[in-house]
């Protein structure tokens, strides 16, 4: 439970860094596919993340069953969306 806590603070700080005219440092991510692959999707569908494009899930967001439509918080750090969890 505490690492969520730290998890929700660091984002909260992040958010604040934006702000400050700072980059967005997460983003609203959709689900776009679920099979054969589970597909993220981010930027109005402009950017596609999956297991072989730089998807990484946290160990909440993994245990999901994740539907089309369903979105999540994520972050983007160069070239990999990292899912945290539902919204």
């Amino acid at each position: 439970m505490a690492w969520d806590t730290a998890l929700a603070q660091a984002i909260k700080g992040t958010s604040r860094a934006a702000l400050a005219g700072q980059p967005q440092p997460w983003y609203r991510a959709e689900v776009v596919q679920v099979t054969p692959k589970l597909i993220f999707a981010i930027a109005d569908k402009e950017f596609k993340f999956d297991s072989s494009t730089g998807l990484i899930m946290t160990a909440t967001a993994k245990s999901k069953t994740w539907k089309v439509g369903m979105q999540a918080a994520a972050i983007l750090q160069g070239s990999e969306l990292l899912v945290l969890d539902a919204l």
